[in-house]
């Protein structure tokens, strides 16, 4: 399905700039229109903000401060998407639920991890990359917390391949990506002593589409099969990461960890991700 609606998580937050200029760039390169949905509750908290009162106040604090920033950032969404079809609209409530309302009347989510829980300062409120594919059927594009503004997505793409219904959906989502990438890299990760043609199977599908894909197989030789994708991204030099979200049970990644949580956890690239 072509890209032509693009739900766009907008916040008062650090990322919300990164966020814009991908979807602007997006939306010029497939003639999209944008959602661009301003959600004033905050995304984090300071980890020093323990107990009751201490959480309520920086909430309703923090709340007041991103409705008054909210003319702000709309300036900021006109000036990047001038030309560009787009609606504005601002809500209070949880993120995911937010998003997720939405997103039935949209192609692809733009959406971004968070550098500052990741570095242990804030603690999450919402874990938006980590719940959001799992309350919809729509695909899901997480930005690396620093994602440059103007750097290419989707030129060189490896797809981590298994074949299952969440990484299906996600390749069939990506394929307004793939259709013109300039390499395609299908990977999958083998248990020692076997072998399987899954990465060659869906390497000719992709060519009977016109996508000139190439297979790769690893070893999984007792590391973290999420550390395994995300050091064939870098090797490969690719700029977009295509994959299904929590194959596993979703309460077993979740809690204790998966392919998904390790990639979520070290994203230095974006992550089109689909359940």
């Amino acid at each position: 399905m072509p890209i032509k609606t693009i739900l766009l998580h907008m916040a008062n937050d650090d990322a919300h700039a990164s966020r814009l200029a991908v979807a602007a760039a997006l939306a010029k390169r497939f003639s999209a229109h944008i959602q661009a949905l301003y959600i004033a509750t905050p995304v984090s908290m300071p980890a020093g903000a323990t107990g009751r009162a201490a959480s309520y106040g920086f909430m309703a604090e923090a709340t007041a401060i991103a409705h008054e920033n909210a003319e702000r950032i709309e300036q900021e969404v006109r000036k990047s998407l001038d030309g560009l079809p787009y609606d504005w609209t601002v809500e209070e409530g949880d993120h995911v639920d937010l998003l997720a309302e939405r997103a039935a009347y949209a192609d692809l989510i733009v959406v971004a991890q968070s550098a500052a829980v990741r570095a242990g300062e804030r603690v999450s409120l919402h874990h938006i990359p980590d719940r959001l594919p799992l309350e919809t059927a729509t695909p899901v594009l997480v930005l690396p917390p620093k994602q440059p503004a103007a750097a290419p997505i989707g030129r060189h793409v490896l797809i981590a391949w298994k074949n299952t219904r969440e990484s299906t959906r996600a390749v069939r989502a990506a394929m307004p990506f793939l259709e013109t990438a300039e390499s395609v890299t299908v990977l999958t990760v083998e248990p020692l002593g076997q072998q399987s043609r899954e990465a060659a199977t869906l390497v000719e599908w992709l060519h009977r589409h016109g996508i000139a894909a190439r297979p790769q197989s690893v070893i999984a030789s007792g590391g973290e099969v999420g550390d395994m994708i995300l050091s064939c991204c870098t090797d490969q030099g690719a700029d977009l990461l295509v994959m299904g979200a929590y194959g596993h049970s979703r309460l077993r990644e979740l809690v204790l960890g998966g392919a998904t949580r390790t990639v979520l956890d070290g994203l230095a690239l974006p992550a089109l991700l689909a359940h």
